[in-house]
């Protein structure tokens, strides 16, 4: 078995929740996969990852083939051994990488020739090299390699880039046919921010055997009501019996929005990287703990998180460390958001199950549009 999909309740609005049973176990969705990029999260230790609820991570193939490289996965036997992490991983194609390196690459229909930037040396990432990467890596579920394109691209330029996605989209399939390793591999929609196109992306990858699909080439650059638009459009085509996944998205009102349009699955840096700057994600609105409003305040990050870091510091204290700033304090807010992006997902399983979704999206809006 790769991956089967259980659709355990379906919502009135559209939101699901279901179960991801992979050769490692089983996820209940929707799912929010925090971003290991090289194979850790910033300044966290896997047992933290794994204490915030996460039970999938996504690491970067981009990242992990220039370092440490295949031949220390194939050494250790996969990156869950190397890294000490007992849950899933995800890993990306390098696609989004190849797209934000415009200066220094050149995407031909073979791949995309690009230059390391840790040695300089040259290197191509091609559909073939990208599941190798990955079969190396040992991650659980693998993506194909696309063409990823700013999102307010224009037609053609965006058919352009779909139509070599889904010919790179077979390319990967054979690749990963030919060595069975287990490991799932998912497709990826594209079409930028054209509708269009989006139902001809999903009609041409569909019939072949992805174990899921997902919503690639948005959160990069168009506005948020274009991102929620597609998102439902493509959502509403995909098979109900596939999981679906929404790459590189999002905030807490991105994952409420993205839910009730029908996606399981999710990855984004946010909690983390905004927990460097000192913001802190609650369910009374978006914190910034380094504001002087919060120098005397004894009181938790958010009076309805049951995290460590609310058990035992303050706002004060935070704000203290933040200040100064002390890696401690960012670490300490990271384990804070992680918790709380996976309690949002836990409300709105639960919600769908129950059948008050719409009343929990209601209620969420509010609070999170702050």
């Amino acid at each position: 078995m790769t991956v089967r999909f259980e659709l355990a309740g379906t919502d009135p609005t559209g939101a699901r929740a279901g179960v991801l049973h992979t050769r490692r176990g089983a996820v209940p969705t929707p799912v929010f996969m925090p971003v290991a990029t090289h194979a850790n999260i910033r300044n966290l230790a896997p047992e933290e990852i794994r204490d915030s609820g996460a039970r999938i991570v996504l690491a970067n193939t981009y990242h992990l083939m220039l370092r440490p490289g295949t031949e220390v996965f194939d050494a250790f036997g996969g990156i869950h051994r190397f890294m000490g992490w007992d849950g899933l991983v995800l890993t990306d194609s390098g696609g989004y990488q190849i797209f934000s390196l415009p200066a220094d690459r050149e995407v031909t229909e073979k791949g995309a020739r690009f230059r390391s930037f840790h040695d300089q040396s040259r290197r191509m990432l091609s559909p073939e090299t990208s599941i190798a990467t990955q079969q190396s890596i040992g991650s659980d579920i693998m993506m194909v390699l696309d063409v990823c394109i700013e999102g307010t691209a224009g037609l053609a330029e965006a058919k352009e880039a779909m139509d070599r996605t889904h010919r790179w989209a077979l390319r990967s399939l054979e690749a990963k046919q030919r060595v069975d390793t287990g490991q799932a591999l998912f497709a990826i929609v594209q079409g930028g921010a054209h509708p269009e196109l989006r139902t001809e992306s999903v009609a041409a990858l569909t019939p072949h055997p992805f174990d899921g699909f997902a919503i690639g080439g948005l959160a990069v650059g168009e506005a948020r009501e274009l991102l929620y638009s597609t998102t439902r459009h493509t959502a509403a085509l995909l098979p109900a019996d596939k999981p679906r996944y929404l790459m590189g998205v999002g905030t807490p009102l991105d994952l409420l929005e993205s839910v009730k349009a029908g996606v399981d699955m999710f990855d984004c840096i946010i909690p983390t990287k905004m927990a460097q700057q000192s913001y802190a994600y609650t369910f009374e609105g978006l914190v910034r703990l380094s504001r002087e409003a919060f120098r005397l305040t004894d009181g938790p990050i958010d009076p309805c998180c049951d995290c460590p870091v609310c058990r035992r510091y303050s706002r004060g204290y935070l704000r203290h460390l933040m200040q100064g700033k002390h890696t401690l304090g960012s670490r300490l807010i990271s384990i804070h958001n992680l918790h709380h992006f996976q309690a949002l997902m836990r409300r709105m399983r639960e919600a769908v199950l129950a059948g008050t979704f719409e009343a929990l999206y209601r209620d969420l809006t509010e609070v999170l549009a702050r």
